[in-house]
């Protein structure tokens, strides 16, 4: 029996693996990694990395590692449940290691969770209806109507309305059954401390529902539309909804980001639900919150475009560079849509309406560092001290742009502003990039999955899937071939679940490490261990990523059998290399004749 995954996932989130590393390694900070002597097995010199970004660490030397939960499991030598049992003690979340007896457990939490979802999707119906059909709806509906929002609007998001009365929710749920300190849990209620008696979280507000990225409703946001305080009462942090790990619209997003390959993110949800009805069918907003890096994890999955629509007010000035710099860093193409000043979407939607917004839209995305320069230019041209400052600034944000287009075009910009040679800029622009390297690999075959191609990206988030559940691995495998797989780390590793999978009813890492028997292979699964990807897939997710998989059926190459080869000899895989050497001679006796 395993212990509940949102149980280990909430460990995770709250432990730092700097923070446990250091207990027993001696580190120093090299660029953006750590480094020490392998607590492992006896070095001289340093081999030892601990990445706080990714929070895993890895000996070059040894190639033991992994997340926290493995390196407690090696440093002491425990099972994978007293790691999470030990880690679990130190943030103050307790963890009964789980037993045959306790068999119901699991099942009792995920049940918890689902009646959670249940409740809020009753709710939705019955505030939708109090909205569309009641009297006591009426003035929330108008309000509505003139705020823009169409009957069609309304009926696609399933706005709602909850009425000025304390016991409409609890009422209802009650008489269906559902336990109300349960409902309370879910946040649908508040409780008097005093009595403990229970009553409506949300009164006399218009709801609008918010899902997860499966589109199942967690949360309400309640809008008011008199004078109540607050303006937007959210639903409070529960099993089902954590702000840091919800993006509003991207259930509907997913697709058109897939397809646009461009995520855009506003500053709440109203403004999203404005764009998309005008045509920008992309777009998401944060609950709220800073963007988390849950949230980064999320859209890192989906693409590596993305912009910034913010209000145009001194507050969304100072989003989008903290927000636009935090995304920079961690490797996206930034670009940024500035409002006019004192504006958000929809109030520029109801001013100009929706074909002048998307023309503004279209005409005045910039790139982040363009976005920056223009926000300082005049701090730059009349102020010596601040001239100094953004150059170096603004240098060493152009070194982490990976498009080499958009870095060319950045990079004569700001030479033009600065009045500084395009070449010696340029060369300033190396030095930042090469001044904190990573830590070189101990040898040519560990597997890396950064860069990955469209088709690797796929690939490998399937891979992830399936080592998530069998079952999703068993429903999908026989649609796919190995020679399907452009990557052969990743046809390795489909040809080895499928082999483990037949002796196995469950995946483990542990139990897939001692299972291979190369180095190489533990390694690429750790590495595919560390691929950061939602637990649960979307709609249509794992489809996707087959099409794409399938696709490589018919653009069978020359150029990619010749590459597939050098990968091959790469890995010194002769077996591949008799395989790929035979595809290309009949290829060419084929294209001969």
């Amino acid at each position: 029996m395993r212990i509940d995954q949102s149980t280990i996932n909430e460990i995770k989130d709250k432990t730092d693996i700097l923070d446990v590393v250091s207990e027993y390694v001696k580190l120093e900070k090299r660029g953006r990694n750590y480094i020490g002597l392998c607590p492992f097995h006896d070095e001289k010199t340093p081999s030892f990395t601990v990445s706080e970004d990714k929070q895993i660490c890895h000996c070059f030397g040894c190639k033991k590692g992994g997340n926290v939960f493995q390196f407690i499991q090696e440093i002491k030598d425990i099972p994978f449940t007293e790691a999470v049992k030990e880690l679990g003690d130190r943030v103050n979340i307790q963890v009964d290691v789980p037993n045959h007896s306790q068999a119901g457990g699991t099942h009792q939490i995920a049940s918890e969770d689902l009646q959670m979802i249940e409740m809020h999707e009753l709710m939705q119906a019955y505030y939708h209806y109090a909205l569309v059909k009641t009297v006591e709806g009426e003035a929330a509906l108008n309000y509505l109507k003139e705020r823009g929002f169409s009957d069609e609007m309304i009926e696609k998001r399933k706005i709602g309305y909850a009425p000025d009365n304390a016991t409409f929710c609890h009422d209802f749920l009650e008489k269906k059954g559902y336990d109300i300190e349960l409902a309370y849990e879910a946040g649908l209620l508040s409780r008097n401390e005093e009595n403990f008696s229970y009553y409506d979280r949300f009164r006399d507000r218009i709801m609008f529902p918010l899902q997860n990225a499966q589109g199942r409703t967690v949360g309400y946001s309640g809008r008011t539309y008199t004078d109540q305080e607050p303006k937007y009462l959210n639903s409070p942090e529960t099993p089902i909804f954590q702000k840091r790990r919800l993006l509003y619209n991207l259930d509907k997003a997913r697709r058109s980001i897939r397809k646009i390959d461009e995520i855009m993110l506003l500053e709440g949800f109203m403004d999203v639900i404005k764009s998309d009805q005008a045509g920008l069918h992309q777009v998401v907003a944060t609950m709220g919150t800073q963007l988390s890096q849950e949230h980064i994890t999320v859209v890192k999955k989906l693409t590596n475009n993305i912009t910034l629509m913010f209000d145009g007010d001194s507050a969304g000035q100072n989003a989008t560079l903290k927000t636009g710099q935090q995304l920079l860093q961690q490797g996206f193409n930034v670009f940024v849509i500035q409002l006019p000043s004192g504006m958000d979407p929809d109030e520029y939607l109801v001013k100009h309406g929706e074909d002048a917004f998307n023309h503004f839209v279209t005409h005045e995305k910039k790139t982040f560092i363009n976005f920056k320069i223009h926000l300082h230019q005049d701090e730059i041209q009349n102020n010596d001290l601040a001239y100094e400052k953004y150059l170096k600034e603004i240098t060493q944000d152009i070194s982490y742009m990976n498009s080499s287009i958009l870095r060319k075009k950045v990079l004569q910009e700001v030479a033009d502003l600065f009045k500084v040679s395009f070449d010696s800029l340029s060369q300033s622009v190396g030095h930042y990039s090469h001044q904190a390297p990573e830590p070189p690999s101990a040898a040519p075959d560990i597997p890396q999955f950064r860069q990955l191609s469209r088709n690797e990206k796929a690939e490998v988030c399937l891979l992830k899937h399936f080592v998530y559940d069998k079952d999703r691995f068993l429903n999908y495998h026989r649609q796919i071939e190995a020679d399907d797989f452009t990557n052969s780390y990743f046809k390795r590793i489909f040809n080895t679940l499928r082999d483990f999978y037949s002796e196995n009813e469950t995946y483990t890492l542990s139990d897939v490490i001692h299972y291979v028997d190369s180095d190489e292979m533990k390694e690429a699964f750790i590495a595919l261990d560390n691929f950061l990807l939602n637990d649960e897939p979307y709609d249509h997710e794992l489809d996707d990523y087959v099409a794409i998989i399938q696709e490589n059926r018919d653009e069978e190459s020359k150029e990619s059998l010749n590459r597939r080869l050098n990968e091959a000899l790469r890995l010194g895989d002769v077996e591949l290399q008799k395989y790929y050497l035979e595809k290309i001679v009949n290829f060419n006796k084929n294209t001969k004749t």
